[in-house]
């Protein structure tokens, strides 16, 4: 490859230069672990936000969900609610890991999706 040729290893380059690449290096790493960061804080934001859709909103409260309680993370969490007592093996699964169960092996992982199902068909139950 003809960049290749054009690098210049470290042992051949001064300790200012190399000191230059170092802070370089530092300035670009520290940019993109505040990136993330903002990232993680704009999920953090829109999740706490209250939901904005009616209907959705009217549902929730339908099941009985404090009104303070209700914003885009409890109806994420009720969707996944939702889509496990379906059947839905993957959100049955996040919440599992969600309220602390341990994620079962592959032999036991249809045993433990009955049990999911129906500890959540109770508490979806109780919410309806």
């Amino acid at each position: 490859m003809p960049n290749e040729k054009n690098l210049i290893p470290n042992s051949e380059r001064t300790p200012e230069e190399r000191k230059e690449i170092a802070t370089a290096g530092g300035i670009a790493s520290g940019a993109a672990r505040r990136r993330k960061r903002s990232l993680k804080e704009a999920a953090d934001l829109y999740l706490s936000l209250p939901v904005s859709d009616r209907r959705a909103f009217n549902k929730i409260t339908r099941r009985y969900v404090d009104v303070e309680d209700i914003d885009n993370q409890m109806a994420m969490i009720i969707g996944l609610t939702d889509a496990a007592t379906r059947g839905d093996a993957k959100a049955a699964t996040v919440i599992a890991k969600l309220i602390g169960e341990e994620t079962p092996r592959e032999d036991q992982a249809a045993e433990h999706l009955a049990k999911a199902a129906k500890m959540l068909e109770g508490i979806h139950g109780v919410i309806e």
